[in-house]
């Protein structure tokens, strides 16, 4: 340091700028510069220094830019140029850039109307909108205009997601899995990935569904006035349904029992005595009995009924409609099986 020199205490304010440090650069050295830049910082962030360029954000004034090229006319560079009006080498130079090129300093006209929110308002946007993915647009805008001050359309806010990649779809659904039920459906998936092909072929998968005569279960509207509830025009025909219980395999079709009555445990095993079982028996001994954990499949009547039969049940993990493939196979238009009013024997 005996050769720098003692280093002398700078004024206060003090311009902060990249014409200093390119000054401290040729005077002290590498070594000492880095020492300076850290201080630097430092002291911005105390307040001590402060910034003396004009912001990124705001397009300089005709005014100003015609002093900086009069300041060039008359012989000036850029850096003496920057240090005098307080501004950044890069914005002094752009500026007598576009003049040179169009011999005026109004920057050129924008194509399209000029953008209504800013970088900002744009970030906020993003941030509401992946904090809470079930806020509408109206919402984001009414958050927007509370902390910018800026009225802001529910299009515009639905227009800028979309540049960002955001689109508004229907959420998926999904059973409400807890760990209690990820577990089983984990160990379930373990232990049946090594059955070979042969153990499957030998698998009976059972479930019940209802089958719309006419129509379907879909939701529909139709246009009314007050008074027209009852109007043969805004009512829909509804001839009825039956349910009806069936089985599958690798082989084909099992059985199929029709249901006219409320299922019980004392039904479910009259309905297995008839159908289910002798589909099973056609299996060989080597057949696997599947169906979910409904209370009437494993009550203590229907436990007793498969154990005396010797019938062996496939363990199902709870909350698992998807794991059987016998569960959206082809369907009516009101979602019942078809086809199986006389089915072969697998």
């Amino acid at each position: 340091m005996s050769k720098l020199g003692p280093i002398r205490h700078f004024p206060s304010p003090v311009s902060c700028d990249s014409l200093v440090l390119q000054g401290l650069r040729c005077e002290w050295g590498a070594g000492v510069l880095h020492l300076v830049t850290s201080l630097s910082h430092s002291l911005i962030l105390t307040g001590h220094w402060k910034f003396n360029m004009a912001p990124h954000d705001k397009e300089l004034s005709e005014d100003l830019k015609k002093r900086i090229v009069a300041l060039h006319k008359d012989g000036l560079g850029y850096k003496k140029i920057a240090k005098t009006l307080k501004l950044s080498c890069s914005t002094v130079a752009k500026t007598i850039q576009r003049f040179n090129w169009t011999g005026s300093t109004q920057n050129r006209p924008h194509h399209g109307r000029p953008k209504k929110l800013s970088a900002r308002a744009q970030h906020h946007i993003q941030w509401l909108s992946l904090g809470s993915r079930r806020m509408s647009a109206a919402s984001i805008a009414a958050e927007v205009e509370g902390v910018g001050g800026q009225p802001v359309s529910a299009q515009t806010i639905r227009r800028t997601l979309h540049q960002i990649g955001l689109h508004g779809c229907r959420p998926r659904r999904k059973p409400i899995l807890k760990m209690m039920h990820k577990k089983p459906r984990k160990q379930f998936a373990e232990d049946k990935q090594t059955k070979d092909i042969d153990y499957w072929n030998h698998v009976l998968w059972s479930d019940e569904t209802k089958i719309n005569l006419f129509g379907s279960d879909g939701v529909k509207r139709v246009w009314r006035q007050p008074g027209e509830k009852y109007k043969d025009k805004c009512v829909l025909p509804g001839v009825g349904s039956v349910m009806v219980r069936g089985c599958m395999s690798a082989a084909g079709t099992g059985e199929l029992q029709f249901i006219d009555r409320t299922m019980n445990a004392n039904l479910y095993c009259d309905i297995l005595k008839q159908s289910i079982i002798p589909s099973l028996r056609r299996l060989g001994r080597r057949a696997v009995f599947q169906h979910d954990n409904d209370p009437k499949h494993t009550s203590k009547t229907t436990t007793a009924l498969l154990k005396k039969r010797r019938v062996k049940v496939m363990d199902w993990p709870n909350m698992s409609p998807d794991l059987n493939p016998s569960v959206g196979h082809p369907q009516t238009e009101g979602g019942g099986v078809q086809g199986l009013e006389h089915p072969p024997a697998p």
